[in-house]
């Protein structure tokens, strides 16, 4: 149950939509409470867990509440539209590869529709029900599908722009089966696009930005709509000047949600998981892991990069010095806050909670004659980014630069980086190694990088194990700790640091997060 601190939303209902009759006739009535609810690929696996999602969603709605819902697509759809484009580019390939994954999307998609049953549907004025609805909703945005994979195997070509495009559809065929189960659970909801929504984004293919600025006239529109149904929006993407789609990025669905709460002015954001929150650890190494019931912003973003998916490292950005009240709660118990993410915290109590990041390798620049070399470091690091290879941490002294990349991305960085040694002008490259089978391994916390302890207490848990430490980074802003470890001894590394920093206490580690500052400077009243 919610706290008394912060009200569950059928009290916020109540006390902000019921009429005070001490009050005026001519008083203004206030609105009730505007959320943004993100739901994840992961709570859309099948027909029961979206009745499950619809009936919380339909619950808080009969409270008079406002919702709009931002959704990812089905369990698994986003990958197999990927592999599809990628297997459509092999020129062995035959019309059978486009046939086969087509029958097993229909397949998926037509199996969660029939299972909600959504009953009528209204467009342009006429009512259609049953297979004629699922003719509307789904078979036309399967059939655009269906048309773009069959061009990548006649062409050859699979550009950005088209991919952004083909793996787009996977939400607009999960938003239409959302509100069609929240119409089956009781409450009146409306699927929207974002070109519907005019979600403008910027930036390149695969990795855009969004317009927050441009966003904005078509966010008020909706906003307006909400006061009589809850609309479900596609995630993921939106739509640049030119009208192409562009991809937020994997996991861009949270990051959609922040855009959204933020252009509304949302009174909450709720990011919907099938885990109450946060976690010391990662649950499947570390079993004694516990629940985080608070977060700073920069805490929660650290987990993100290093791959914890709650949320997007981005999600959080368009909500700084925003008084929306952001929390991410388990869908099993809505009401309830799992982990609440302030973006100042009043306490800085140490470490939060450990991360990892697997499939890593580990680079190494090394030469006596890079001492005293101006530029030498920068080069590196840009042959590393225009070859196309992003780097995670790094770290460097007067005769080396080490950093570590995704392990996929090895064989660019080998090939990039003797280019580079070869090159007369790289003063001082004398050699070059590049290493996978390695991790990340990540002490999380509100001024832990700055605090020597901290470091002292990672290092030595790690020296008593017997585990080789590759390189030490510092995070942004003093909020996270990260060695580069191999990929074998992560578990039980994981597993010893949260015993050194948990294993004595009832919660976090230190001063218990009970306190904090909400956007602002103003008090969250959950806090």
């Amino acid at each position: 149950m919610p706290s008394s601190a912060e009200p569950g939303p059928d009290e916020v209902t109540r006390r902000d939509s019921t009429p005070d009759p001490s009050a005026p006739d001519d008083a203004p009535s206030v609105a009730p409470p505007l959320t943004v609810v993100k739901v994840g690929g992961a709570l859309l696996g099948g027909a029961d867990e979206l009745a499950r999602v619809a009936a919380a969603v339909a619950g808080r709605r009969v409270r008079g509440e406002r919702l709009l819902v931002v959704v990812s697509a089905l369990k698994g759809v986003t990958d197999q539209l990927e592999s599809a484009a990628r297997n459509a580019l092999d020129p062995r390939s035959g019309g059978e590869i486009v046939r086969d994954v087509m029958g097993l999307l229909r397949a998926q998609h037509r199996a969660v529709f029939a299972s909600v049953d959504a009953g009528p549907a209204s467009v342009a004025g006429t009512t259609l029900f049953g297979t004629d609805a699922v003719q509307l909703f789904i078979e036309p945005i399967l059939d655009d599908v269906e048309r773009l994979l069959t061009g990548i195997r006649l062409t050859g070509e699979l550009t950005d722009r088209t991919r952004d495009l083909l793996l787009a559809h996977g939400e607009r065929l999960s938003a239409p089966l959302v509100a069609a189960a929240v119409r089956r659970a009781g409450a009146d909801a409306r699927a929207v696009s974002a070109e519907e929504a005019g979600l403008r984004a910027q930036g390149p293919f695969g990795v855009g930005s969004a317009d927050l600025e441009g966003s904005a006239a078509g966010l008020t529109a909706l906003g307006h709509e909400l006061h009589d149904r809850v609309l479900v929006l596609t995630g993921f993407y939106g739509v640049n000047a030119d009208g192409d789609v562009v991809l937020y990025g994997r996991g861009g669905s949270d990051y959609t949600a922040g855009v959204v709460a933020a252009g509304l002015a949302a009174d909450g954001l709720e990011l919907w998981k099938d885990v109450p929150g946060f976690m010391s650890a990662d649950p499947r190494a570390v079993p004694g892991a516990r629940l985080v019931p608070v977060l700073s912003f920069d805490e929660a973003c650290e987990l993100g990069y290093y791959g914890a998916r709650i949320l997007h490292p981005r999600c959080l950005d368009p909500l700084r010095g925003k008084s929306t009240r952001v929390s991410v709660r388990s869908v099993h118990d809505v009401d309830t806050p799992g982990t609440r993410l302030l973006e100042d915290a009043e306490v800085r109590i140490g470490v939060a909670a450990l991360a990892a990041r697997r499939g890593v390798a580990v680079v190494r620049v090394e030469g006596a004659a890079m001492v005293n070399q101006p530029g030498v470091a920068g080069r590196i690091l840009g042959c590393l980014g225009e070859a196309g290879v992003n780097v995670a941490a790094v770290a460097s002294s007067m005769t080396s630069v080490s950093c570590t990349i995704d392990e996929q991305d090895a064989p660019l960085a080998r090939r990039a980086l003797k280019l580079l040694a070869e090159e007369r002008g790289t003063a001082g490259v004398e050699h070059v190694s590049v290493t996978p089978g390695a991790a990340l391994l990540g002490v999380v916390g509100d001024g832990v990088a700055g605090d020597a302890a901290q470091a002292a207490r990672m290092l030595g848990c790690l020296d008593a194990l017997g585990v080789r430490v590759e390189l030490i980074s510092h995070g942004p802003g003093d909020v996270g700790l990260s060695c580069a470890v191999p990929l074998s001894d992560l578990e039980r590394a994981l597993v010893a640091l949260h015993e050194t920093f948990f294993g004595g206490d009832d919660g976090v580690h230190g001063t218990t997060r009970e306190t904090g500052r909400a956007h602002g400077g103003r008090r969250d009243p959950g806090s």
